[in-house]
């Protein structure tokens, strides 16, 4: 797919302006292209949900997910890792999304309905599906309905909470499917205004069911039945490719967002470490997927070295002396990827109580999850294997799910972190210690709480909490709730 120049300068917009807004409600984006046409609101909107998705939350997620820790010589993500933000802390995810992604897939919606462009309505509709699907899982709830009224003039809207949303979303979803035909039947010119599939409507129908068996996994007892028609759909029901967004360029305002931020803009390079969780797992697994995710330190021998999650107070360690998150200028941004979409149907599978199956699809996810990057996972999935998907052994569903979230928290490293923090939300994998990482009964690859906490003892993240730029001009923005409280889909 080309490298389109648009990307860059909506980048440029996003990074350089959106950070400096002091007003930008939900109804209000200074930096609005006016009455652009769908050739311009798609990549803009693919672009503003990059922006957040690759940064910010991959950021927040890679930390939550004990993928990456703060280098205790630095302090830039501090906040993050002992759990202190506050509604004052990265209120440009919710400017981002609300007044630019959402907002250019409202417009252009309505704009492909008035022209019968389906292909157009169904990319817009299912980007903005995604977006509200992460939203509502970070912080519980959204103002949908309200806010995304067509012509809406509501400047105050009123919030659905997260159960709604998500019923919301998947009748979204139905609606856009109904549409299938009349999208594959278009053929103008919109390969390269979509930067994930370049116009692929087949991939786009396949995005969309595997976003509904994901958000239809939230409460898998109420919809068991949809998901098991789901899963007995035809074979290319779900994703068999990355829905990604691969046109980053090695050039200032033009790479991966967190690459940009973060190795380009900060006086330092070294805030994000390994964390100790995952490297000490992989080691022990002899993972080779740990040279893709981090740098060898500098020690007389170099190994693969991280901190204990969130002790950035430490004293006596060399920046050098543990590894550096690896971080590539070009790296993709995910949406959805094929890993993720194999897990989901395993996880499925298991909660089905068929084994069989659930191995199957395990199995194909654990080997694209290290095809990725150019590694084999044959011997690891095989009889005997370190990841083996073993039946006899894995006798009931919770065992299996277990399994196959372990694999995905992995997989989710410098490519979906924020969806690995959902997940331990929702299934409890990894498991939370009960001890500090340097108890003796610490079972590696356990989640350990921040060294540094600012939670009680035993608590880690759940949410974010809503930001000071919608409370500052929404009186029905909910009030902020400790990040710790559970949501109704997580486990309890």
């Amino acid at each position: 797919m080309k490298k389109i120049t648009i990307f860059g300068w909506i980048l440029v917009l996003l990074i350089g302006s959106i950070s400096c807004t002091k007003q930008l409600d939900i109804n209000t984006n200074p930096n609005y292209m006016g009455d652009a046409s769908v050739e311009l609101l798609l990549p803009s909107a693919i672009a503003w949900s990059a922006s957040r998705l690759g940064s910010d939350l991959e950021l927040i997620g890679g930390m939550w997910s004990q993928h990456y820790t703060q280098n205790n010589n630095n302090n830039q993500y501090k906040t993050i890792d002992s759990y202190g933000l506050t509604k004052a802390d990265y209120n440009a995810v919710w400017s981002s999304m609300w007044a630019g992604a959402l907002k250019d897939c409202q417009t252009g919606i309505q704009k492909a309905q008035a022209a019968n462009q389906w292909n157009y309505y169904m990319i817009f509709s299912l980007i903005r599906a995604f977006d509200c699907h992460v939203m509502n899982d970070f912080y519980g709830g959204l103002p949908l309905t309200e806010a995304l009224k067509a012509e809406s003039n509501i400047t105050q809207p009123k919030w659905d909470d997260s159960k709604a949303v998500n019923n919301a979303l998947i009748a979204e979803i139905d609606a856009v499917l109904a549409k299938s035909t009349e999208a594959k039947a278009i053929t103008n010119d919109i390969q390269t205004k979509d930067y994930i599939f370049g116009g692929d409507i087949t991939k786009w129908i396949q995005f969309a069911n595997t976003l509904k068996l994901k958000i239809l996994m939230r409460d898998f007892t109420a919809n068991q039945t949809k998901i098991q028609a789901l899963l007995a759909s035809p074979a290319g029901t779900f994703l068999t490719s990355d829905g990604s967004i691969a046109v980053f360029q090695d050039k200032i305002n033009n790479s991966n967002p967190l690459y940009e931020n973060d190795r380009r803009a900060l006086n330092t390079p070294n805030n994000i470490t390994g964390s100790k969780t995952l490297i000490n797992f992989l080691k022990a697994n002899n993972d080779p997927r740990i040279s893709a995710f981090y740098e060898l330190n500098n020690a007389k021998v170099p190994t693969y070295n991280g901190l204990t999650q969130g002790d950035f107070a430490i004293t006596g360690y060399k920046i050098d002396s543990v590894s550096r998150a690896k971080l590539a200028a070009t790296d993709p941004v995910y949406m959805i990827s094929a890993a993720e979409a194999q897990f989901l149907q395993a996880e499925a599978w298991a909660r089905l109580g068929d084994g069989a199956k659930a191995k199957t699809s395990y199995d194909a996810a654990v080997t694209l999850a290290f095809s990725r990057w150019g590694m084999n996972a044959a011997p690891f999935i095989a009889a005997g294997g370190k990841y083996e998907f073993n039946t006899t052994v894995l006798t009931t569903g919770e065992l299996m799910i277990e399994k196959i979230i372990t694999q995905k928290w992995i997989a989710a490293c410098r490519c979906q972190a924020w969806d690995s923090f959902f997940d331990q939300n929702r299934t409890g994998y990894p498991v939370l210690s009960t001890v500090p990482a340097s108890d003796p009964t610490y079972k590696i690859g356990q989640y350990t709480t921040s060294v540094n906490t600012t939670l009680v003892a035993g608590e880690i993240p759940r949410r974010l909490p809503y930001p000071k730029n919608s409370s500052d001009f929404n009186k029905n923005t909910p009030a902020v709730v400790p990040i710790n409280t559970k949501m109704w889909w997580h486990k309890q």
